[in-house]
């Protein structure tokens, strides 16, 4: 592979993709959202298409925003992973690159032939195709598993269709997962997406509240409005800032004992002092400790934060999550 040690190649163009000099390449396409252990089934065949002697790298597409955003703009589904968070869990992968497409009025009613010649063959080169037993592309989602083989036959690449993982009797899907979040059921979640579901945000000054009662706070602005949040509740987490992993905690809502405004998101890193305002963190959400209340004084308040940072460093310390 021709990817460079510890870096993840993005093209965010078709010129940017054709800069790769790919050589033949095996590639995946999908909106991939959440990169949940359905994806990843996908890129596991994707990566075993790359081991092939005649094939020398391998591509993943990814499509931002959601296609529904512009082709059902009001059916549009809230995202387990904006482009940022799908970018770092796909760090993890033995890939070569990652192609984030636009999708667009244009992309929309671009035919899948023509998005085959142009990004898959003319831009990566590529040799062989794996996609997902639901993978529809192009303008009318006419390029569906069985048409796409068909092309592939006519224009001698191979196609690799990946049938639907299921767990507990139930196939695993983006859909799926956004409402096991809404119910609350992180612990399902997690299983659903084989890691712990994630928020990135930039840290925005708040009330500075956390510092009167001991546990002072990074306010998360989430920029994307179509990030599916958490339900509200005090959450065990791994705050990641740069490259280091911290233990921590998060509480979702509006924190009713010291401030009861609007809904906002806000981390306690666990022994950590440092001005970090403005510098971007991802948080991984392990466990919901418990649901947001309200309190009859600061102290107490302080108490159960204390109950729950000792709870979730026993949970957090038997997970080794170092990415």
């Amino acid at each position: 592979m021709n990817r460079p040690e510890g870096k993840l190649w993005i093209a965010r163009s078709i010129e940017e993709a054709k800069a790769f000099k790919a050589g033949s390449s095996a590639v995946t396409l999908g909106v991939f959202d959440g990169i949940h252990r359905g994806h990843r089934t996908i890129i596991e065949e994707l990566i075993r298409a790359g081991k092939d002697p005649d094939i020398n790298s391998v591509f993943l597409i990814t499509f931002d925003p959601h296609p529904v955003v512009v082709t059902h703009s009001r059916e549009a589904p809230l995202i387990l992973s904006t482009i940022e968070e799908r970018l770092d869990l796909l760090a993890r992968f033995p890939l070569d690159g990652v192609f984030v497409v636009r999708f667009d009025e244009t992309m929309q009613q671009t035919d899948y032939r023509e998005f085959i010649r142009e990004y898959l063959l003319d831009g990566l080169h590529m040799r062989k195709l794996v996609l997902g037993y639901d993978c529809h592309f192009g303008k009318n989602r006419e390029g569906g598993p069985e048409s796409v083989q068909a092309e592939g036959r006519r224009r001698g690449f191979e196609v690799r269709v990946v049938p639907p993982l299921q767990i507990e009797g139930q196939v695993v899907s983006s859909t799926y997962i956004r409402s096991t979040l809404l119910d609350g059921n992180l612990e399902l979640a997690n299983r659903l997406l084989g890691n712990p579901y994630s928020v990135a945000g930039q840290v925005e000054r708040g009330a500075g509240k956390g510092h009167s009662i001991g546990f002072p706070t990074a306010n998360l602005r989430i920029d994307h409005p179509r990030k599916l949040w958490p339900p509200r509740g005090v959450y065990a987490v791994k705050v990641k800032l740069d490259s280091d992993i911290h233990n921590g905690m998060m509480n979702v809502g509006t924190a009713p004992t010291i401030k009861g405004d609007k809904r906002s998101i806000e981390v306690h890193i666990f022994d950590f002092e440092g001005d970090i305002y403005g510098d971007r963190l991802i948080v991984y959400c392990f466990a919901r400790l418990r649901g947001e209340r309200t309190f009859p004084s600061s102290d107490e308040l302080a108490g159960q934060l204390e109950r729950d940072r000792r709870a979730a460093l026993e949970i957090l310390t038997r997970e080794d999550y170092s990415h």
